[in-house]
């Protein structure tokens, strides 16, 4: 029986079915829903919603073969995030939104995907 107490310390990310190497600080951020209170000449407690894209940052390990351009073009995937307890994260039509930054430093590209709000989904 798994241990209650573990936290995902790694996750699997793949692009269309094809894992991506990072480098284990990746960040999920769901989207959906955003309150906005708004408040009442007498009431509080009042709220507007809207909805809010998910976001995936990524830092890629730059290996030989890795082209950053085509990580560029990425547009209409699906993304999927898999934790090692379990959780399972899909983004479709997810795509590329911010410019790649390339650090030769530490051998990463930094990537961020945007898309409609991410579904958890069972394993």
């Amino acid at each position: 029986m798994a241990n209650p107490n573990r936290v995902a310390g790694q996750a699997t990310i793949t692009v269309d079915g094809d894992r991506i190497e990072t480098d284990g600080q990746s960040t999920l951020e769901l989207g959906g829903p955003v309150r906005t209170a708004v408040a009442g000449d007498y009431q509080a407690g009042s709220f507007s919603e809207k909805e809010q894209e998910s976001k995936l940052t990524v830092s890629i390990l730059l290996k030989k073969g890795t082209r950053a351009t085509d990580l560029r073009k990425i547009d209409n995937a699906t993304l999927t995030v898999l934790t090692d307890v379990g959780q399972l994260w899909m983004v479709r039509n997810a795509y590329c939104a911010d410019v790649i930054s390339i650090a030769t430093a530490d051998g990463k590209a930094s990537v961020v995907f945007q898309g409609p709000p991410a579904e958890e989904l069972t394993l």
